[in-house]
């Protein structure tokens, strides 16, 4: 195992499973991946289990090819991510943690090739928001649901279409952009800059017309995203949550609870769009549903000053339909009637799924 291949063993997992998502390695046993949502265990001759030492390996030489910063996160902090590539094969974003004493390690492999906006089935409504020239643009979702691989293809949008400056500040970077019509310039939190909040503030003075940052954990960096908002910048970044009301608490949730009235009044003016997405299984495989917030008069003076429920919010999409907004629940009741979802899936992945079961109790009886 001292001589343990690991490029060599990741395009054998993917060539075994070619619509793996996650890899997943940890002591005891065999290599894993996730298919569709579900962890399948491979079987790979002479690797039946891993053992602490072939773990470590692993680790070492991905630390090897990693900044210096992400081994010192692990020294340190016992966990680190960091991008890793493998030529011919593929990009990975890579997650190490240890645990229990010994090491595991996540790897998600990313496509080479930047995906688009039609590739991968998302609404006209993000094509829109790529022409916003200042305010901030949100996607959002629960882990997993691809919310980096939609905002890179909204970058290749923008980047295809606008002639601007666009600075990005990753953690780590996944997909690599060529300059098109516009310059993109990529910054790593860790290697490039030491934090989001440095890169985005050195960002301010660079010229950058646009910003794609990662998601913001603390008052500071979520403060930074508004500041170059409201300073002209047009800033594409993303937070965790299963619609918009959640996804807007948390990001009230990082400033002082003494600011959020005057942090929801700027919002008001500087947020434009809120994409909030999860892959949900289809019957030709798992697609994102996206439900989206726009900027109107209405729910600009809903977010300053109105509940952030779900329910309300729900009914704010719905009344603001005609403007182009989409209620999560909506969106999968039109699936199940087209034929695309099942009502099971539905009802399980919906905000409000009582409501979503009653909607679909004419539709249940009719197939009956």
């Amino acid at each position: 195992m001292l001589h343990f291949d690991v490029p060599k063993f990741l395009g054998s997992i993917l060539a075994a499973a070619p619509r793996a998502g996650d890899v997943l390695i940890a002591v005891g046993l065999p290599p894993q991946v996730q298919v569709d949502g579900e962890l399948v265990r491979l079987k790979l001759p002479g690797l039946e289990r891993f053992t602490p030492f072939q773990t470590e390996a692993v680790v070492l030489h991905l630390l090897a090819q990693a900044s210096p910063a992400a081994a010192a996160r692990v020294r340190q902090e016992g966990a680190a991510h960091f991008a890793y590539s493998v030529p011919g094969v593929s990009r990975f974003r890579v997650a190490v943690f240890s645990q229990r004493g010994t090491f595991a390690v996540s790897l998600r492999a990313v496509p080479e090739k930047v995906p688009t906006l039609g590739g991968l089935r998302l609404p006209e409504a993000m094509r829109q928001a790529c022409g916003e020239r200042h305010g901030i643009v949100v996607v959002s979702g629960p882990a997993g649901s691809g919310r980096t691989t939609s905002l890179a293809a909204m970058l290749a949008e923008l980047n295809g279409s606008r002639s601007c400056h666009v600075v990005t500040v990753e953690d780590p970077i996944e997909f690599l952009h060529r300059h098109a019509r516009a310059t993109v310039n990529q910054r790593e939190v860790g290697t490039d800059t030491p934090t989001l909040a440095q890169g985005l503030a050195s960002g301010l003075r660079q010229g950058a017309q646009v910003f794609l940052v990662a998601e913001p954990h603390d008052a500071r960096e979520a403060g930074l995203i508004l500041e170059a908002a409201e300073t002209g910048h047009l800033v594409f970044t993303s937070l965790r949550g299963y619609d918009t009301a959640s996804s807007l608490l948390r990001l009230l949730s990082l400033f002082p609870s003494d600011e959020r009235t005057e942090v929801r009044s700027r919002l008001g003016r500087a947020l434009r769009w809120v994409f909030t997405q999860q892959l949900i299984p289809h019957r030709d495989g798992r697609r994102p549903v996206v439900e989206v917030w726009r900027s109107t008069r209405a729910t600009a003076a809903h977010l300053a000053d109105g509940q952030l429920t779900s329910t309300l919010l729900a009914d704010t999409l719905r009344d603001g339909e005609a403007d182009g907004q989409v209620w999560f629940d909506r969106e999968l009741e039109r699936r199940v009637r087209e034929g695309e979802i099942e009502v099971e899936t539905a009802v399980a992945s919906a905000v409000l799924p009582r409501q979503l079961e009653l909607r679909l109790q004419d539709f249940r009886g009719g197939r009956s």
